[in-house]
């Protein structure tokens, strides 16, 4: 069938990422959302400003940078693998305790018990599938506490597709999302390093 000449979008101001989130969950979304297009979604939150730190390709790393950026590493993959496999009460061991989540909605999410609810909303639904791969990661402001890095990361989502639910979001049983994560890390009382910051930028939907 022919594709539309064009996508109408709400306004970006009525349509936080929660609502987006929420769809992949329930794979229902508002009408004004339903195309079986190529989506781009213009949700591109403030950058958190110039890379600088420790971590350049000018500067050497040390062998306790390594061990940081080794941590970040293990850190995205357990925060991927526990959506995947729905084990929410792992992001406990990805989160700091007062860790805030930006680009999860209209307003923040303000700590780790209000995060985790927020990932299991989203991800409960047993008919959604993910799969989620981070493929570029870079650390810098690397401290002895403290770290931060970008990453981008994929997000393929699996469901019934719309023409089997009668006039949903997605017209494939897949759809891709690209994301940039904005992180800040602390380690907590023992020596751990946790998220105490995680920005969330959707960069492009594929369906």
């Amino acid at each position: 069938s022919p594709r539309p000449a064009s996508i109408h979008l709400p306004s970006i101001k009525s349509l936080p990422l929660s609502i987006l989130l929420k769809g992949l969950a329930t794979m229902q979304f508002p009408n004004a959302l339903l195309s079986p297009s190529i989506l781009f979604i213009a949700i591109l939150l403030p950058w958190t400003g110039a890379i600088t730190g420790n971590a350049t390709t000018s500067d050497p790393l040390s062998s306790s940078d390594v061990i940081t950026l080794a941590s970040i590493t293990r850190l995205l993959s357990l925060f991927s693998i526990s959506l995947d496999i729905k084990d929410f009460a792992a992001l406990r061991d990805v989160f700091a305790t007062d860790a805030v989540l930006i680009g999860g909605g209209a307003e923040p999410i303000m700590g780790i018990d209000a995060i985790e609810q927020f990932y299991t909303t989203t991800f409960q639904n047993e008919s959604l599938k993910t799969e989620h791969t981070s493929d570029t990661v870079f650390g810098y402001n690397l401290r002895e506490t403290t770290a931060s890095s970008i990453s981008y990361a994929s997000a393929v989502y699996f469901g019934p597709a719309v023409l089997e639910r009668g006039g949903f979001f997605f017209s494939n049983s897949s759809v891709v999302f690209r994301e940039r994560f904005n992180n800040e890390y602390v380690k907590n009382a023992q020596g751990a390093l946790r998220i105490s910051s995680q920005q969330l930028t959707i960069l492009v939907c594929v369906d």
